[in-house]
């Protein structure tokens, strides 16, 4: 087949796509460390991924929230811009607060506490003594 002036042959595809796949293959066996997609470093990256954009989209929600409840009740009372700007910056205040819960790992729940990790002993065990 000639294309221009170059002249094109027919590859042998069987071979060519053998060959390709055992070089593959090969590649494959030789790869080591955190590339080589063992497994082990896999899902520390995809839950430190994973993390960060729950991050990012938790306080980019907030803020979207709070404006358009702000714009809300401004379009409705007719106090533009005052309660969007309030209600922007409470939008930004409970992103950040979302944040701080989702990096400190206390989940949803209001006001929850992990119990302290000292060398005290629990309350119950200092009162029987």
């Amino acid at each position: 087949m000639r294309v221009g002036s170059f002249e094109m042959s027919r590859p042998d595809t069987p071979d060519d796509l053998k060959s390709l796949g055992e070089r593959l293959d090969r590649a494959r066996r030789d790869r080591t460390g955190p590339a080589a997609g063992d497994g082990k470093s896999d899902g520390a990256f995809r839950s430190a991924l994973g993390l960060g954009f729950r991050i990012g989209l938790e306080l980019v929600v907030a803020v979207v929230v709070g404006l358009g409840i702000g714009w809300a009740i401004d379009r409705v009372l007719g106090t533009k811009p005052w309660v969007m700007i309030l209600f922007l910056f409470l939008g930004f205040a409970a992103g950040l607060l979302n944040v701080f819960r989702a990096v400190r790992g206390l989940g949803m729940e209001f006001g929850y506490r992990t119990p302290p990790q000292g060398d005290r002993a629990p309350a119950d065990e200092e009162e029987e003594e």
